[in-house]
């Protein structure tokens, strides 16, 4: 729990550091330069623009914490209403492992996204995140193989078995398993028949036979 909280707490701060940096160091600079205008021309008396000076700073750190919350509520916002059509829920998100890849720790995440399937064994979008890292960044194709045919095994809904056999039909091709490969062609134009994408991978398996048989 305490690793958890450190890494969002990392996330939050860096995003508090890209505003003060963008914002907050010229709107320092703005403000003050307003200020000593006003007074070279004598518009305000001296001792109001040093206190203006001085509430400077806790007026843009303000501004700053206020911009940082309304990004995170507006940011919230879309997502719930790109997914409220349909009463669909949004995906899972998973912070942790979230923050580990993008500081390129991969096999940390890994590991996380592994102890959180041993908690959750169910978590489909977890497998498919984690075949995914395993594929990417780590070079285990026999891992992220694994991970595709263990969806199949939950009882997946349609949409997940749809992505299971997408990403067995590119691991397959990138790794070269021809054979491998035409026996998920014959399997997706098979079990998805009279789609665009049945109709392309049968197509697809049909050149390749033709291309063996020569």
């Amino acid at each position: 729990m305490g690793m958890r909280l450190r890494d969002v707490d990392a996330a939050e701060r860096a995003q508090l550091i890209r505003i003060a940096v963008w914002f907050g160091g010229p709107a320092l600079i703005m403000l003050s330069l307003a200020w000593f205008s006003l007074i070279a021309q004598q518009l305000i008396p001296l001792w109001l623009g040093v206190v203006l000076l001085l509430l400077d700073l806790p007026f843009v750190a303000l501004a700053i914490v206020a911009i940082h919350h309304g990004i995170a509520r507006a940011s919230s916002g879309l997502v719930n209403a790109l997914y409220a059509v349909g009463d669909i829920a949004p995906p899972r998100t998973y912070p942790r492992q979230d923050v580990l890849i993008v500081r390129g720790q991969y096999r940390e995440a890994a590991d996380y996204f592994r102890d959180h399937l041993l908690l959750e064994p169910d978590d489909n979008e977890a497998r498919f995140r984690l075949a995914d890292l395993l594929e990417r960044h780590l070079g285990d194709g026999a891992g992220a193989e694994r991970l595709y045919l263990e969806v199949r095994r939950t009882k997946p809904d349609r949409g997940q078995e749809l992505r299971a056999a997408n990403g067995l039909i590119d691991l397959y091709r990138k790794l070269g398993r021809r054979d491998r490969l035409m026996v998920e062609l014959a399997r997706f134009a098979e079990r998805f028949r009279g789609s665009p994408g049945a109709k392309a991978t049968a197509r697809l398996l049909r050149e390749m036979k033709e291309e063996s048989s020569a």
